[in-house]
């Protein structure tokens, strides 16, 4: 029995030195694997690649650190970025169909042109997020944190905005068919030259602390408050 358990130690050991060797240890060898579809970073220290064009499709990316990182024109497919860091990253023109970003956090990133159609971002935590002309068709943001995000020129078409802190967002020139507002703050967001008069949900509670003018365009039952226009920031 003494032989038996010499060899089992012997035989960790020699595992264990040449994972030394390579440079990780079985359990973290994924994180070393090359981009590839379904890769799972899970959990990796990916910060201040550039992985721009691959395709990364139903990539396992939860709670990884992708800060810095360059996956601008990327395909993401269905892939999982549940509480993943992507401050500072670039999606820029990015294929992110029904990808899941729920709990994400970052701050300065960049959807700019990115096809965002389905994906689930509820509860995420972005500020400073450019979301221009993104396409957002039936993507879900409810309870979502975005302050300061940019949607210029995107489109939110079915979009659920749900109980969303949008504190001083922009929507200017947003396509904002059946978007849901329902609960939203909206406090000192820009609806300069948009039209609202399609969207779900919203209050004129929520409409008297935003900013338009006179070309933003008010669903049935809603008018400007007294208020507009607001200071250029």
């Amino acid at each position: 029995m003494r032989n038996v358990h010499f060899g089992k130690h012997a035989a960790f050991m020699a595992l264990f030195a040449i994972a030394t060797v390579i440079g990780t240890l079985p359990g973290d060898a994924k994180c070393s694997d090359r981009p590839a579809a379904q890769v799972d970073w899970s959990g990796c220290a990916k910060k201040g690649l550039v992985l721009s064009g691959a395709v990364l499709d139903r990539a396992g990316m939860v709670a990884a650190d992708l800060s810095g990182t360059d996956l601008s024109q990327v395909s993401l497919k269905g892939a999982d970025l549940t509480k993943a860091n992507v401050s500072n990253v670039w999606f820029v023109k990015a294929s992110l169909q029904l990808a899941t970003f729920t709990g994400a956090f970052g701050t300065r990133l960049r959807f700019t042109d990115a096809n965002l159609t389905g994906a689930d971002l509820t509860k995420v935590e972005l500020s400073r997020v450019d979301m221009v002309q993104a396409d957002l068709t039936d993507a879900n943001l409810s309870q979502s944190q975005l302050i300061r995000a940019d949607f210029r020129k995107a489109k939110l078409i079915r979009a659920k905005l749900v109980s969303a802190n949008l504190t001083r967002t922009t929507f200017s020139d947003a396509t904002l068919t059946a978007t849901d507002f329902t609960g939203a703050y909206l406090y000192l967001t820009r609806v300069e030259g948009t039209d609202l008069s399609q969207v779900k949900g919203l209050t004129q509670q929520q409409l008297d602390i935003t900013c338009g003018n006179a070309k933003t365009v008010l669903p049935p039952g809603l008018s400007a408050p007294s208020s507009w226009p607001c200071p250029v920031p």
